[in-house]
C-alpha cells in the first residue's frame, strides 16, 4: 500500500512548516472567517518583529555568529536549567495502572496566532497567540515552523507572498518557549529542515583536518549559549550515499563533543541518502541510532504510516530491543495532528492506555493546530474564543470530559479520519496514554497560574496593565493535572486575576488536586492560597506511605487584599514525602495563588538589583518608542518585573536584559525594576530615568 501521507509530506517541504491545513484547505477564507477577524491583524502578516527575534540558519550563519557582535543575543538565552524531575509514583497517577515509560515528543507552533512568520518573538503584545500549559506530558518538545535567514531584507520578509524569502535550514527555538520547558524539566530542540534554497548541502559536512567539524563546533555552541537541548533533524530530500556518511559524522561528533546535544530523527532520508519513509522501525533506517555506546542520533521519529506497515508497533519495539536500545527512548510513533485534529488516522493509545503498557513511544506533529486555524480566523481574538479553545486544549491533553482521570473515548474512532477534526469524543486525551510527569521535588511550590500570555496584568490583585502581552518564558510551572477533580467545576479564567492575567473559576463543592510531589520535610509547611467568593478552603495532602489518604488542614482568612483574601494553614512536619497536594473547596469563586513554602523561607525577599538601565531604541508605533532595559543578575532572585513609574507592568523576564515594545512616554520616563524570589516575594526596587 502506498504511504497515505505522501501528499502530505511533499506539502510540508513546500510551505516550510507555515500551516499545511491552510495550505491544503484555505483555513479562514470564508465570510464569517473574515468577519471574526476584521478587527485583528492577520496571522503572519507582520513582517520581522521589533526588538528582538530569532531567524534561520545556514552554515555561513553559524560561522559567523559571535554573542558579542550579536545585537539581540543577550535577550535571546534561555538561562533558566533544565529542572529534574520526579520518580514515578503509581499510586497518585491519575491513572495507577498506566506504564509511565512510555515518551512523548511533540513537534509544535510556538509562533500559532503571532502575525509575525519569518522571525520568532519571544516576548510581545499579542495577549491571543498560543502557549502551552501542558508540560508535564512532554518530555521532548521541539519548534516547528522554519524562519528566515537574517540576510533577507525586512521588506521581503514582510511580504510572505515575495520571491527571495529564503529560509534557513536551522532555527533554534524560542527561548520563552525553551525557559518554560526547562522549569517542567522538559527538554527542547530546534529545527532541521532540508531541503532549503540558496545553500549547498555540502557545506555544513566540511570536515577540519583534525577531524572537527566547524559547523557541529558551532551548533554546539549556540546550543550552549541560547540554553536550548538539540536539534529536531527533517532530512525530506535524498542526498549522495557519501554525503549520508558524513551526516553520521557530524552527528556522532556533536554527541561526542557534546553528549547533552539531543537529536530526533525523521524517518525520512535512509542511511545510504536516498528518500525513502519507512513508517516503521527496521532494518532500513535503525543504523542512524549508531550503536549503544556509540551514538548518532537519540530517537527516531517514525513516519505516519505506521498502521499499515507496524500496525501493533511490535515490530519498531523488537528491532530496536535487538539494536541492544530500550524501544521507548528511541523509537517514537508519529501521529499527524496538523491535518488530523482530534481525528488522526494514527490512534496511538489503541496500544498504550492504562492497563497495557506501550510497545515504543509516541510524537506529535502540530497538536496545536486548531489554535493557529482560529487565530487565523480571528477567532483567538475575544475572551470567549480563547476560551473555547483553551476549552479545546484541555480536552485533547486530558481527554474528553477535561479530567485526566476519566479519559477514554466517548465515540468510537471510524472512518474517514482526518475529518470532524473538533470532535473530541472520538479522543482518548494524551492522558490516556502517557503518565502525567512533575518537577515538584522541594519547596517552595508556587502558582498564580500564569501561563504566558493575557489581556491584563494584575499584581496582588490590583490590574497594573489594559493591554495584550505575551511570553511562555513568564508562564508559571505547570499544575500536574488540569482538572483532576471530584465533585467541583474547574475553568482557566482571564475575567480576574490576582497576579497575572489569569485565574481558575471555581464552582461546587469538591476537590481538586493540583501537584503532583515527593516533598520531605525539614520543618513545618506553610500554606498560603489567595482566593475570592470562596465559602472554604481546605489543603489536603497525600504522603507516601498512606496513598489512599488525604489528610485535610482547614485554611483561615489572614489577609485581604484589592477584593481578594489571603487564606493560611501549615501542614505539620511529617517523616514521610508528600506525595500530592489538593485543595477542597465548596462556593463559587476564583483561586489567585497557590504557595508552599518551608516556615524558614516563607518571609525571605531578594536584594535590591544593581546596574539598572536603559536605552531609547528608536521610535514604536504611533508616538511610543521602544526600550531596552539591562542590569545584573543577582543569586537570590529567579524573576524580574520591569515597571514604568509605579504600577504600570512592562514584563517579567527571567534574564538580565528586557526589550519593552512601543512604550507610551507620556505615562513617565522614570522605570522600576523589581526583584521576584522562587516563593513569589518581590524585594526592593532599583530605578532608573530615560
Amino acid at each position: 500500500m502506498s504511504d497515505p501521507l505522501e501528499v502530505s509530506r511533499r506539502t510540508l517541504i513546500t510551505v516550510g512548516g507555515a500551516g499545511l491545513v491552510a495550505a491544503l484547505a484555505g483555513v479562514g477564507t470564508t465570510a464569517s472567517a473574515a468577519a471574526a477577524g476584521s478587527a485583528a491583524p492577520k496571522p503572519g502578516s507582520g513582517g520581522i518583529p521589533p526588538g528582538p527575534s530569532t531567524y534561520g540558519w545556514n552554515p555561513a550563519d553559524l560561522l559567523d555568529f559571535d554573542p558579542k557582535t550579536h545585537p539581540w543575543a543577550r535577550h535571546l538565552r534561555c538561562l533558566v536549567p533544565l529542572a529534574p524531575r520526579i520518580e514515578p509514583f503509581a499510586p497518585t497517577q491519575a491513572h495507577p495502572d498506566l506504564d509511565p515509560g512510555v515518551r512523548l515528543s511533540t513537534l509544535s507552533l510556538d509562533d500559532a496566532g503571532t502575525i509575525y512568520e519569518g522571525r520568532n518573538q519571544p516576548i510581545g503584545l499579542e495577549g491571543h497567540v498560543y502557549t502551552q500549559r501542558f508540560w508535564p506530558y512532554i518530555d521532548v518538545w521541539g519548534t516547528w515552523h522554519g524562519q528566515v535567514l537574517p540576510s533577507v531584507p525586512s521588506d521581503v520578509v514582510a511580504d510572505p507572498s515575495a520571491p527571495g524569502r529564503t529560509y534557513g535550514v536551522i532555527d533554534i527555538p524560542n527561548p520563552g518557549w525553551t525557559e518554560a520547558a526547562h522549569k517542567n524539566g522538559v527538554k527542547t530542540i530546534g529545527g532541521w529542515f532540508w531541503p532549503r534554497t540558496g545553500v549547498d548541502f555540502g557545506e555544513f559536512l566540511v570536515q577540519a583536518a583534525d577531524g572537527s567539524f566547524p559547523v557541529g563546533d558551532k551548533l554546539i555552541e549556540i546550543r550552549k549559549y541560547f540554553g536550548f537541548d538539540g536539534l529536531f533533524i527533517n532530512q525530506e530530500a535524498s542526498i549522495t550515499a557519501a554525503q549520508a556518511e558524513k551526516l553520521r559524522d557530524l552527528f556522532r561528533y556533536l554527541k561526542a563533543q557534546d553528549p547533552d546535544f539531543y537529536l530526533q530523527y525523521y524517518d525520512a532520508d535512509l542511511p545510504n541518502g536516498n528518500l525513502d519513509y519507512q513508517n516503521t522501525l527496521n532494518q532500513k533506517n535503525v543504523p542512524w541510532l549508531g550503536a549503544p555506546g556509540d551514538p548518532i542520533v537519540d530517537s527516531i521519529f517514525i513516519n505516519y504510516g505506521w498502521p499499515y506497515v507496524d500496525a501493533d508497533l511490535s515490530g519498531s519495539a523488537k528491532t530496536a530491543t535487538a539494536a541492544g536500545f530500550d524501544p521507548r527512548e528511541v523509537a517514537f510513533a508519529g501521529v499527524e495532528h496538523q491535518q488530523g485534529g482530534f481525528n488522526p488516522e494514527e490512534c496511538f493509545t489503541d496500544y498504550a492506555y492504562p492497563g497495557h503498557p506501550g510497545p515504543i513511544s509516541v510524537a506529535l506533529f502540530v497538536e496545536d493546530q486548531y489554535w493557529a486555524t482560529a487565530a487565523n480566523s480571528g477567532a483567538t481574538t475575544t475572551p470567549e474564543g480563547r476560551a473555547k479553545y483553551r476549552d479545546l486544549e484541555q480536552r485533547f491533553w486530558s481527554g474528553p470530559t477535561g479530567n485526566p482521570a476519566t479519559s477514554g473515548r466517548i465515540e468510537e474512532r471510524t472512518p474517514p479520519y482526518r475529518t470532524d477534526v473538533l470532535n473530541y469524543k472520538r479522543w482518548d486525551g494524551i492522558a490516556h496514554g502517557i503518565v502525567e510527569r512533575s518537577p515538584y521535588g522541594a519547596l517552595p511550590i508556587l502558582t498564580t497560574f500564569n501561563i504566558g500570555v493575557g489581556s491584563t496584568f494584575y499584581l496582588d490583585g490590583k490590574q497594573v496593565r489594559d493591554s495584550g502581552w505575551d511570553n511562555q518564558g513568564c508562564a508559571d510551572r505547570a499544575l500536574t493535572w488540569q482538572y483532576w477533580t471530584d465533585g467541583v467545576t474547574v475553568a482557566l479564567d482571564e475575567s480576574t486575576a490576582y497576579e497575572g492575567a489569569h485565574s481558575l473559576a471555581l464552582t461546587g463543592t469538591g476537590v481538586v488536586h493540583l501537584f503532583k510531589t515527593d516533598i520531605a520535610q525539614a520543618d513545618h509547611t506553610e500554606v498560603r492560597v489567595v482566593a475570592q467568593g470562596l465559602s472554604t478552603i481546605e489543603l489536603g495532602v497525600t504522603r507516601r506511605a498512606a496513598p489512599d489518604r488525604i489528610v485535610w488542614t482547614r485554611l483561615t482568612p489572614i489577609r485581604r487584599a484589592s477584593g481578594w483574601i489571603e487564606y493560611g494553614g501549615r501542614v505539620p512536619c511529617g517523616d514521610d514525602r508528600i506525595a500530592r497536594i489538593s485543595l477542597r473547596t465548596s462556593g463559587s469563586g476564583h483561586l489567585g495563588k497557590v504557595l508552599l513554602a518551608d516556615a524558614q523561607s516563607l518571609y525571605k525577599t531578594p536584594a535590591r538589583p544593581r546596574s539598572f538601565a536603559v536605552a531609547d531604541e528608536g521610535p514604536g508605533a504611533g508616538a511610543t518608542r521602544h526600550l531596552s532595559f539591562t542590569w545584573s543578575r543577582q543569586p537570590d532572585a529567579t524573576a524580574y518585573d520591569v515597571l514604568q513609574g509605579a504600577n504600570h507592568w512592562l514584563g517579567r523576564v527571567h534574564r538580565d536584559a528586557f526589550f519593552a515594545e512601543s512604550v507610551d512616554l507620556t505615562k513617565g520616563r522614570t522605570f522600576q525594576l523589581v526583584p521576584i524570589a522562587p516563593n513569589g516575594n518581590r524585594g526592593p526596587s532599583t530605578t532608573t530615568h530615560l
